[in-house]
């Protein structure tokens, strides 16, 4: 690696590509930012497990490692407000695919709100081992009063004799499912009587790794650990995690948009009877469009129209390139939603 290349700058190369991509949209990915254009800008590169994977990353360190990025020469500009990778960028990219841990299971991130469980989740631990051993007075782990309030819940729903065992039980069949490296990152990772658990300083010694990388290594095992409890729902963590579980990825103010689209059938109305404006109702849709591949945008879009954007697009399968002055050229009467539309639908059916 070129001096100089940080470990974020080197992660953040592995998400550009040959095509060009705006580094600000990728940003507002890893923020869990849901415009429209974010959204869709991902869709295109398959790339929407990032979505919100990283939310407390400042801008001001993305935007200093990008910039690394392009100083060393694995990045260019290719117009303005688009990055692209050089050749130097795209071999080390390949050795960094070989180097670097790589997360395997943030798609979970969608799945449920993986944040707010793992410091749940690392409470009730605590709490737990305190217990066992009779421990009233210690400092929790985290002083946000909701999910304290959450954990004693929890507590007081689950508190037995046998519930340490319960959950030392649980915690060994996960960590069975993992690799040792993995494991040892996790069990580090907790917090209990008279163990006040390693930083990411003491993991990235103890086992030849950077800081970032054990970050990287414990937003994956969170999402692993999501993944295994909702396939184990009479256990006691799985019900810690069941009310912070995700029906569907949309936020909820989109979902009661198509749920009322559905019935109705009948943008104008839908907006009418939400008091939102016809164009924030669209972009609900879209939202939904994206995240949901189940969503009817051929019923939406209607025969006529797929045929007419079909037809346009025939001889250019790159439909992150497709522009709506083509589209306003031939049918002025088609108007961006329905591009937009057609392009979500043809990104899900090439998946």
């Amino acid at each position: 690696m070129k001096e100089g290349a940080g470990l974020l700058a080197e992660y953040l190369l592995l998400l550009f590509t040959t095509a060009p991509r705006r580094p600000k949209a990728l940003f507002n990915v890893l923020r869990g930012k849901r415009t429209v254009s974010t959204l869709f800008a991902w869709l295109t590169t398959d790339s929407l497990s990032l979505l919100g994977s990283c939310h407390g990353i400042p801008l001001v360190s993305f935007e200093r490692a990008t910039e690394q990025l392009v100083s060393d020469g694995w990045l260019e500009t290719a117009q303005p407000g688009y990055l692209q990778l050089t050749t130097a960028g795209v071999a080390a990219q390949q050795r960094l695919t070989h180097t670097l841990y790589l997360p395997t299971a943030w798609e979970n991130y969608q799945a449920a709100d993986v944040r707010q469980f793992t410091a749940a989740s690392q409470l009730a631990l605590q709490v737990v081992s305190e217990a066992v051993h009779q421990q009233r007075r210690y400092y929790p782990i985290t002083t946000d009063r909701h999910i304290q309030w959450q954990v004693k819940q929890w507590f007081r729903q689950w508190q037995s004799p046998t519930l340490g065992q319960q959950i030392q039980q649980e915690l060994t069949a996960f960590l069975q499912t993992q690799t040792t490296e993995l494991a040892t990152v996790f069990s580090g990772s907790l917090t209990g009587f008279n163990f006040p658990g390693q930083t990411e300083q003491q993991l990235a010694t103890q086992l030849d790794r950077q800081p970032l990388e054990i970050v990287v290594m414990r937003k994956d095992l969170n999402c692993h650990w999501v993944a295994w409890l909702k396939e184990q729902p009479t256990t006691p963590l799985a019900a810690l995690l069941r009310p912070l579980l995700k029906a569907t990825p949309v936020s909820s103010s989109a979902w009661q948009t198509y749920q009322d689209y559905r019935a109705s059938q009948n943008l104008t109305l839908v907006a009418q009877r939400r008091k939102l404006k016809l164009s924030t109702v669209r972009e609900h849709l879209l939202e939904v469009a994206i995240l949901w591949p189940e969503f009817p945008a051929a019923e939406l879009l209607t025969p006529v129209r797929i045929q007419q954007l079909a037809g346009l697009f025939s001889e250019n399968p790159r439909i992150e390139t497709w522009r709506f002055d083509t589209v306003q050229a031939a049918f002025p009467e088609i108007d961006f939603f329905w591009f937009r539309l057609y392009q979500i639908m043809r990104c899900h059916n090439a998946a």
